[in-house]
């Protein structure tokens, strides 16, 4: 009697790439917002602050459209921070 590996299926091995790169966006907002917090705490913000919103915003914007590329739902709160931060710019 031999052993033989099921089949990945093409949905599972699929499922696990986008929870990968959607993890690995998510973590570079929550980085973009840490340092965008700590220029808004210094006493000098001035340009440090300025690049680290256009980070913030940069970093929800690639979010945004990889939950559009993967058909899922953008969540409110990103959403409504997005149009905000780019209303702002």
């Amino acid at each position: 009697m031999s052993i033989r590996p099921l089949p990945v299926s093409f949905g599972a091995s699929r499922r696990s790439a986008v929870d990968h790169d959607l993890s690995y966006l998510l973590a570079e907002i929550e980085s973009a917002r840490a340092a965008e917090r700590l220029a808004r705490g210094s006493r000098h913000p001035g340009d440090t602050f300025r690049s680290d919103a256009a980070r913030l915003a940069s970093s929800l914007g690639a979010y945004a459209r990889a939950l559009e590329g993967y058909r899922l739902p953008i969540p409110p709160v990103i959403r409504d921070e997005l149009r905000l931060r780019q209303g702002l710019s």
